[in-house]
């Protein structure tokens, strides 16, 4: 019994070092500039191009917004990468770039700043807030 428990505490702490340096790493600092988001190639347009202000956003855990590496081994690839939302057409899935940005899910713009309605009153949710006219 004693033997059994003391083996559990010996491998618990391993598993705890080992795991130490993935909590230790430097966090990830949001770029500075604004981005811009273009239509990927293929793709048409139907309102004004989407300033992104990043800075803004740098309380937001990378991973709220970006969840796969790119083909290169970056740790957050574009989101029209192949494999990611590379559907240019459909409104909807999880493959659908229109979605990614406009979806009601966690993990859009949309979904994300109706989400936090109430905390931040400003979050922009009306297509023109984003796509200002020209």
């Amino acid at each position: 019994m004693k033997r059994s428990l003391f083996m559990s505490l010996v491998v618990a702490a391993l598993a705890c070092a080992l795991a130490l340096p993935l909590y230790a790493a430097p966090a990830k600092k949001a770029p500075d500039a604004d981005i811009t988001f273009k239509a990927p190639e293929g793709m048409k347009m139907t309102k004004s191009l989407v300033k992104f202000p990043h800075k803004k956003h740098a309380e937001v855990k990378c991973a709220d917004c970006h969840h796969k590496k790119d083909a290169k081994g970056n740790e957050y690839g574009k989101c029209d990468a192949k494999g990611c939302h590379d559907n240019l057409t459909a409104k909807q899935g999880k493959d659908s770039y229109y979605a990614a940005f406009h979806g009601n899910g966690p993990k859009s713009c949309v979904g994300c700043h109706k989400a936090k309605k109430d905390s931040k009153p400003n979050a922009p949710t009306a297509c023109d807030k984003c796509h200002p006219k020209a």
